[in-house]
């Protein structure tokens, strides 16, 4: 099938503890390609064949382009972009100086977001947000040093979602992904879950298989 459809890229943003990592709990253990950039236990039991801890921003792309060619791998998920923004700016100050730190940064960011699209499968990229001032609004933009890619990350993919944690009646909490948010750049294409859908239960696995059949 490879090359015959289009791959679809999904965004997961949210502040800690509103279940980023947590939502890829269902996901199947022996054909999904999980990248721990954020290099911690998961919160989770599911032995993932296919799981590396890249130590070097560099490290996140060639694992990338490996499970890229790996036929058992059908779908890859990378937690987080945080975390590989961390190791490529750590790299940027010990090996640049000046306003080449920067240039390089912004530089590498766009060979991440490249490797991204490249891949023929779908990927998952979880991420933390902030708010900006977009076009004098306050808005929730994926977080990212410098100024370059500040409210622009969100182009990069098709899919973005927000996690968000409420607690219920019973005072437990209930996780879930706005597919829609006002004052947020969340989008999803509206006829991958029914037009009246704004939330989904933050369950990785529901929405690759929501991808799937909407591509058939």
């Amino acid at each position: 099938m490879a090359g015959t459809r289009d791959y679809y890229k999904v965004l997961e943003l949210s502040q800690s503890g509103c279940g980023k990592t947590f939502s890829n709990k269902n996901m199947n253990p022996l054909t999904t390609g999980f990248i721990n950039v954020e290099n911690k236990p998961l919160p989770f039991k599911n032995n993932f064949k296919y799981h590396k801890r890249p130590e070097t921003y560099l490290e996140v792309l060639s694992t990338m382009a490996e499970y890229s060619k790996n036929p058992e791998i059908t779908c890859i998920v990378i937690d987080s972009f945080s975390a590989y923004l961390d190791l490529l700016l750590a790299e940027a100050r010990r090996t640049k100086k000046g306003f080449e730190i920067w240039g390089f940064y912004n530089e590498e960011i766009g060979k991440f977001f490249t490797y991204v699209k490249k891949v023929q499968k779908e990927v998952f990229v979880s991420g933390h947000y902030e708010i900006l001032g977009i076009e004098g609004n306050m808005e929730k933009r994926c977080k990212v040093k410098g100024k370059e890619w500040e409210g622009m990350c969100e182009k990069e993919f098709t899919i973005v979602l927000y996690g968000e944690k409420k607690f219920n009646e019973k005072g437990k909490p209930e996780y879930f992904y706005n597919l829609v948010e006002e004052g947020a750049s969340a989008k999803c294409p509206p006829d991958i879950f029914g037009e009246e859908v704004q939330k989904v239960p933050n369950d990785n696995n529901l929405i690759f298989e929501k991808i799937l059949d909407f591509v058939k």
